[in-house]
């Protein structure tokens, strides 16, 4: 497996995404803080109200080789403010160091304005530059918005065997 090359910032026309850094650990503990609580439900499928400091820490020092963590960070019209963390995708690879298991969450705000697309492309890029065959993912059942976003990008929706409030979503990246 090939370790991720630097990726560098992407500009968008409103937020840029890039890696994850240490320092996007206040960022991250306020987008998780700032979910609903059925959206906490919906990426972690438990309730979470936050995040320790061991596991925010965790979360933001990943090592590019077996897992990946991108951020979309939108730049407020005051520049004074700093940018502010609006979402949040990531993978790690599994068992099998052929697939990757991902994982997405995206503002309230910023929900239908293309960052989740564009989040879950540069995972799919990513993951395929560290020849990867394939990135899963399991999303509850009654997380539409989530469902229909995978289906759009091209995953394949299926049961999951092992929890029956679970779907199973995959793509090939090779």
């Amino acid at each position: 497996m090939k370790p991720l090359p630097s990726l560098g910032h992407q500009m968008a026309s409103r937020w840029q995404l890039r890696a994850i850094e240490p320092g996007d650990a206040p960022g991250l503990n306020a987008l998780i803080e700032g979910l609903s609580p059925q959206d906490r439900i919906w990426r972690f499928h438990g309730v979470v109200k936050g995040l320790t400091p061991k596991r925010l820490q965790a979360m933001t020092a990943v090592d590019g080789l077996h897992e990946l963590a991108l951020v979309a960070l939108a730049t407020p019209a005051d520049e004074r403010c700093g940018a502010v963390l609006i979402g949040d995708a990531r993978f790690v690879v599994d068992h099998t160091g052929r697939a990757a298991e991902m994982a997405i969450m995206v503002a309230a705000g910023w929900r239908r304005s293309g960052i989740a697309e564009r989040l879950l492309t540069a995972l799919a890029e990513a993951a395929s530059r560290m020849e990867l065959e394939r990135l899963y993912g399991f999303v509850m059942q009654d997380n539409q918005p989530m469902l229909e976003l995978a289906l759009r990008c091209g995953y394949r929706g299926l049961p999951d065997e092992e929890d029956w409030r679970l779907v199973r979503i995959e793509s090939d990246v090779s």
